[in-house]
């Protein structure tokens, strides 16, 4: 008795006291919440992305107000109680989600088909059960397309979703995908369907619409899911909102047509698919057999065979019929614009790299065509007014101002082994005389080896070793044998500024996940290459003063003289940008140039095949006799691709 007495005196103390603490603190302040228009965990990227389909206004449910806080005690327990206090200390639990009830039995059929699963409506491609769900619950289950029992509505909307999907493929995407099967097996009959089969025509075409507009707007898989090393991170969608846009929308098939990518490249994308398909359906073009390396003046009979090829890509415009085998002017005009749209140096001789680039299929073209449209529905139609834009199987960065290019350089990008990723982001700063820690990789798997070999390899390359520990303690590498090390990790490698600095004498920082940047380069011997793959992931900038004069084109206090003179002194120096950049690494092995050449360049890492892989988008070859040179680029080694003689 007394222990019980005890214990409900301590239990009311304790509530009287937490009554009285609670009455003292003071009126949280009320911070307005800011609702984000998207989040992303991804790299950050730079602004101007496609505008965000809206989604359709919510009603705020007031939530009720909080009761009174329980605490269970354990019977006879000594230990009093903690009292929850409400208020911002214990925020109320949310409502709970209401449960959508179907109405009608067209609702109940699409409730219970969703319920059961889609397995069977189209074995081509599974429907998106979950997409699907959320949008028939935000409308209880309400058909989409049947406005009662006569089906006349239904088959007038159905026949813009199967004309705008039918014609999927000028977009580089497949028709089949958007069920059209299904739906041409169903259609015909829907006057004859009892709610179970009406539900299922609902869904399908419900589907189609969703996918088409998703597919064309912003790609048919998120670039990660393909790949790591895809970083650019797609504008955001309201799915659900954009399908009741369609449906509501006096035109269907426009609204439809309008959600592909609106910008100039994916426009001249596009048009160059179109006519290359065209090529493909007249039968290719010619294949040239390697002959001799010729310049201009030289006479062979492997020259008609070339003004043929090249007339058939308008790259030669002559009279080909009357032409004899002289490899005169006209045709070296056309070689060298050949090469220049391919990558090579553009000099109109004819030797084994153009040969073998002369001799790539319509169908490897076509490939090239359908990876770059997909890569581009990835990316805002609108880069920005300023930005960076680097190519890397084009080698090349370009700073574009108000639509005109105002810098090009040349770049070297990674190892095929060590690959350039792809990703949108913003140089925030610059490093005059960079120190270079070594990633542990390079560390691992360059540096060591290295050591073993040369013991004073660290200090001939002006390299200061670290020990492992927070503070770094400076370690004397000529006291470690080097033979018995395993792991390099346990060190930290530090390169100091200086004309070996593998940096450079200017760093240029971009924030993403890969810890890759542009920087200069000690090596500049190594940009006359015409394939220029030779970095450890970052970007070698072929001008890296001329980009940094740009970069602080902003700041005057910045002047030449400036510059200068901290490069002679040689410190390191940070400079955050007044005006940040935008940059994006992008993978272009087929766009439009600006005078409307369609340029192509080699697949160097095989990205093109990794994606139409992921999406089932290889197309068939086009039947066209070639030699092993001369295959597609689908099963065209890039590892075995021949150098120019000349």
């Amino acid at each position: 008795m007394v222990r019980q007495a005890l214990g409900a005196l301590a239990l009311g103390l304790v509530v009287a006291l937490a009554e009285v603490a609670v009455a003292a603190v003071p009126a949280p302040e009320v911070v307005p919440t800011v609702t984000p228009v998207a989040e992303s965990t991804a790299t950050p990227t730079a602004p101007a992305a496609p505008a965000v389909i809206p989604a359709p206004a919510v009603t705020p449910v007031s939530a009720p107000a909080p009761g009174p806080a329980v605490v269970d005690v354990a019977p006879g327990a000594d230990v009093a109680p903690v009292v929850a206090v409400e208020g911002p200390l214990a925020p109320p639990a949310p409502p709970p989600v209401p449960v959508v009830q179907p109405e009608g039995p067209l609702s109940v059929e699409i409730s219970a088909r969703l319920a059961m699963g889609l397995a069977g409506l189209d074995s081509r491609r599974p429907l998106d059960g979950a997409r699907l769900k959320l949008f028939y619950e935000q409308r209880h289950f309400a058909s989409a397309w049947f406005t009662g029992e006569d089906a006349t509505d239904l088959i007038k909307a159905a026949a813009q979703v199967r004309e705008v999907a039918g014609a999927a493929s000028q977009e580089g995407l497949l028709p089949a995908d958007y069920h059209l099967a299904a739906l041409d097996q169903r259609l015909p009959l829907v006057g004859k369907f009892d709610p179970a089969q009406r539900a299922e025509l609902d869904v399908l075409l419900t589907d189609a619409l969703m996918a088409y507009a998703v597919d064309v707007h912003r790609g048919r898989l998120p670039p990660r899911v393909i790949a790591g090393e895809f970083a650019l991170v797609p504008a955001p969608m309201d799915v659900q909102a954009t399908a009741l846009a369609a449906l509501a929308a006096p035109d269907m098939a426009a609204f439809l047509v309008k959600l592909a990518p609106a910008g100039e490249r994916y426009r001249r994308l596009r048009e160059a698919l179109r006519a290359t398909r065209a090529l493909a359906q007249a039968g290719g073009w010619p294949r040239v057999p390697e002959g001799p390396r010729l310049v201009l003046g030289m006479k062979d009979p492997v020259v008609k065979a070339v003004r043929r090829r090249l007339a058939a890509t308008g790259d030669f415009g002559g009279k080909v019929a009357q032409a004899g085998s002289d490899y005169d002017s006209a045709l070296r005009a056309a070689v060298a614009r050949f090469q220049q749209r391919h990558g090579l140096p553009a000099d109109g001789v004819l030797n084994s790299a153009t040969y073998a680039e002369l001799n790539v299929g319509v169908a490897a073209r076509i490939t090239a065509l359908l990876a770059n449209m997909e890569r581009e529905r990835w990316m805002p139609d609108d880069l920005g007014p300023r930005y960076i834009l680097v190519n890397i199987p084009g080698f090349s960065l370009a700073v574009v101002n108000e639509g005109k290019v105002v810098l090009e350089m040349p770049v070297i990008v990674g190892t095929k082994v060590r690959r350039t990723p792809i990703f949108a982001s913003t140089v925030s700063s610059l490093i005059w005389n960079p120190t270079w820690s070594v990633p542990r990789k390079l560390a691992r798997e360059d540096i060591l080896p290295k050591l073993r070999a040369d013991p004073g390899y660290l200090a001939s390359h002006n390299i200061v070793l670290y020990d492992g520990s927070f503070a770094g303690r400076r370690v004397d590498p000529a006291r470690i044998n080097w033979q018995a090390v395993g792991d390099i990790s346990q060190f930290r490698l530090r390169q100091r500024p200086g004309a070996h600095n593998a940096l450079g004498q200017v760093k240029f920082n971009i924030i993403n996940d890969f810890d890759v940047y542009l920087h200069d380069t000690p090596h500049r011997e190594k940009f006359v290459k015409a394939v220029r793959t030779f970095s450890s992931g970052c970007v070698r900038v072929g001008n890296p003063l001329g980009l940094a004069e740009l970069l602080l084109s902003d700041m005057p206090e910045w002047t030449a003289e400036r510059r200068k003179l901290v490069l002679e002194k040689g410190d390191t120096r940070l400079v955050e940008l007044r005006t940040p950049m935008p940059v994006f690494l992008l993978y272009q092995t087929a766009w439009v140039d600006g005078t409307g050449a369609l340029q192509f360049r080699e697949d160097i890492y095989g990205r093109d095949v990794q994606i139409l892989h992921a999406l089932h988008r290889i197309e068939e070859p086009v039947r066209e006799p070639v030699s092993p040179a001369a295959e597609p680029l689908l099963r065209r080694s890039v590892e075995t691709r021949k150098q120019p003689r000349g």
